[in-house]
């Protein structure tokens, strides 16, 4: 790990953070993660998923598919469930960067945000 760890210009903490939560954060992607990236996108799986799956990051998925020519961001104009709102929740409480929930519903880190203060939770907790 020391090896990848010097090339990334992240704080050791967040690192750490990072990596426990995806294993392969920050490492090379291999040719078999690739196989299995393209026929997880072929089959509709959702880039969350793909990345629980991978073990990498949901932006780190879509970077991937994007340089494939595999990702077309969709705008979501859909209404939120009640089961997105609690999922949604779940993921701020889990402290789930803003980035990484918006790529999980296909929306905006400013849709992510403006939903939380809409369901009235509290923000950046002290």
């Amino acid at each position: 790990m020391a090896a990848n760890r010097t090339t990334c210009f992240l704080p050791e903490e967040e690192f750490n953070r990072i990596k426990s939560q995806y294993a392969k954060f920050n490492e090379p992607w291999q040719s078999s993660e690739v196989e299995e990236l393209k026929t997880m996108a072929n089959d509709g799986v959702p880039l969350g998923n793909i990345a629980i799956q991978l073990q990498r990051t949901p932006n780190s998925v879509k970077m991937k598919l994007r340089s494939l020519g595999l990702y077309t961001p969709k705008p979501s104009s859909k209404p939120w469930s009640s089961d997105d709102e609690s999922r949604l929740i779940q993921l701020y409480n889990d402290e789930v960067p803003f980035e990484e929930i918006a790529d999980e519903f296909g929306r905006s880190v400013r849709a992510v945000v403006s939903r939380l203060v809409h369901l009235r939770v509290k923000l950046f907790n002290n």
